[in-house]
Order: structure tokens, then C-alpha cells, then sequence
């Protein structure tokens, strides 16, 4: 009878694989970066799960009819920018009015759980703002004199030559730092891009205070950006048929996706009154058929 010999080495745990693989796409890929920085979490539920990949696909496709309807007649990745910089910009500068009204909207008593959400989104809008300004900051500052002004305006000028002048360890240490910046130019602007996509998405994340500002806030922000863009009639060379269709069918997918976003969530049990958590689905179901005679007769009841 053979004795079966125990192993003492410690064998390699798939998970911790996994998380490592995880752990170094979410370095290498910018776009995973920031979806880690910057994307607001998902529910539990399967349906949670749907409506967040519906979201994406709905960007991706109408991302994709707009570059292939419209490139014949404008710099399509321009206008995209710089479209979602101006509902960036908007989100930032109207965020304080959702936060004031759902503070005075919640309940005394359940004000404090708005807290955490408050400083979650206070540190992504200032990490997204850093990262945003950073290469603007890095290029005034080696053209030249760096001032409000310039950032602003957006000119610069060369106020001085940069004269470099090294030889042996020092030579290949500074040949060393400029392939690694020229090597981290294109991973940090594609972070660039998906910072400013995240802003513009999520409104400035403002589901992280309450989750039912995810489906109205972020909807109503897109169409104070589509309704100003349609009453400027701002085509960018595009035919006005083709403009119109294209804004009516965003803003009819936004704010059909949003209509049930809101009334899952609803389902779910969140509330604004009752602040960021949701209430107790149970509680209200087992009141409501202790009151119902069907369940009062089930119960025994003598009434019933």
C-alpha cells in the first residue's frame, strides 16, 4: 500500500493569475485605465450588467453610423471632441445645481449618505481635470512663458533655445528619458480621449451621489447639448437632412435606454428621498399583503 506523499509546495491559483493578468492590461491599456479610474460601478443584477452594456454598444454604434455618414463632409474625430468637451464642460459647470437640489430633495436624516458619493466624485472630477490639463500645461510650459493668459487664449511663444549638452552615462540616460516620453505620448493621449468620454458620459459621474442622477441628469444634460446645437444649427458643412436625423436618433435612444434605466432602478428600490441606498423592496412587499385580503385569508384571518 502506497502512501500518498503531501505536497508542500504551493501551487499557482488560477485567481490569482487572472487577477495578475488583470492587474497588468489595466497598466499597459489606456482605455483600461481609465475605465478603472473613471467608470462609475455596475449593480449586482444580470439587468444592471444589460443596461451598462447596452450603454456601450449605443455609443459604439452611433459612434460608427456618425463616422461613416458623416465623413465625406466634416473631420468627423474633431467634432466628435469637441462636442464631448462641451458637454464635459457643461456637466462641470451645472453640477452644482443637481447636487443642491438632491441634498435639499433626500430626507434630514439620510443627508450623510450622500457624503461618500460627494467625495468620490470631487476625486475623479480632479483627477480627470489634471489628467485633462496636463499635456495643455507640459506644452505652455516648454514653449514658454506659462500664465492664465496663455492657457486661455491658447498662444504660446519660444522664449528661450534649449540647449542640451551631455556625453556618456548622462547622454544615454537623457536618450533614455526621451524614448520613454516619446514611447508614453500615445498611450497617455488615448487616456486623454477615454477621460474626456467618461466626463461627458457619465455628467460629471454624477451617479456616484444618487443613482437615479445617472438616467435624468446625464439625459437632460444631452439634450440641453442637443437642443443648443439644433437651435445654432450648427451642421459643420453635414446636409440638414442628415444633421436632423442623426441628433432626433441619439437623443431618442438616450432617453429611451435612460426610461428604463430609471424605472429599474426604481424597481430596485432607490429613491430620492430616501437617499443613495435603496429602500427595503421586502419590507414594503410583506406590508402590503398583510394587508391584502387574499394573503389575510392564507394567514388564517377570520376576516378573510
Amino acid at each position: 500500500m502506497s502512501a500518498v506523499q503531501p505536497n508542500h509546495g504551493r501551487g499557482l491559483n488560477p485567481d490569482e493569475g487572472n487577477a495578475t493578468r488583470r492587474v497588468i492590461a489595466t497598466v499597459l491599456f489606456p482605455w483600461m485605465t481609465a475605465k478603472f479610474l473613471f467608470k462609475p460601478r455596475v449593480g449586482p443584477s444580470p439587468k444592471d450588467r444589460t443596461l451598462d452594456r447596452l450603454a456601450f454598444w449605443r455609443s459604439v454604434v452611433g459612434l460608427g453610423v456618425i463616422l461613416i455618414a458623416t465623413s465625406r463632409y466634416q473631420d468627423v474625430w474633431a467634432n466628435i471632441i469637441r462636442k464631448a468637451m462641451e458637454t464635459g464642460r457643461l456637466a462641470l459647470v451645472l453640477l452644482p445645481l443637481p447636487l443642491l437640489v438632491i441634498f435639499f430633495v433626500t430626507r434630514s436624516g439620510h443627508r450623510k449618505q450622500l457624503l461618500p458619493g460627494v467625495l468620490l466624485l470631487v476625486g475623479r472630477a480632479v483627477l480627470a481635470l489634471a489628467f485633462f490639463y496636463l499635456p495643455i500645461v507640459l506644452i505652455f510650459a516648454a514653449a514658454g512663458e506659462l500664465s492664465f493668459d496663455s492657457l486661455a487664449n491658447g498662444e504660446a511663444q519660444f522664449q528661450h533655445d534649449v540647449d542640451i549638452n551631455a556625453s556618456g552615462a548622462e547622454a544615454l540616460w537623457l536618450l533614455a528619458a526621451v524614448a520613454l516620453v516619446i514611447a508614453l505620448i500615445p498611450w497617455f493621449l488615448c487616456l486623454w480621449y477615454c477621460t474626456i468620454y467618461w466626463a461627458a458620459r457619465t455628467g460629471f459621474w454624477m451617479a456616484d451621489v444618487h443613482p437615479l442622477l445617472a438616467p435624468i441628469g446625464t439625459t437632460g444634460l444631452m439634450l440641453l447639448v442637443s437642443g443648443q446645437e439644433i437651435i445654432a444649427h450648427d451642421t459643420n458643412g453635414v446636409p440638414d437632412w442628415l444633421w436632423l436625423t442623426l441628433n432626433l436618433c441619439g437623443a431618442a435612444t438616450a432617453l429611451v435606454l435612460a426610461i428604463f434605466e430609471f424605472r429599474h432602478l426604481r424597481s430596485t428600490g432607490y429613491r430620492f428621498r430616501n437617499g443613495p441606498e435603496p429602500a427595503d423592496m421586502d419590507a414594503d412587499d410583506t406590508s402590503s399583503r398583510g394587508r391584502h385580503p387574499v394573503f389575510q385569508g392564507l394567514r388564517g384571518d377570520p376576516s378573510g
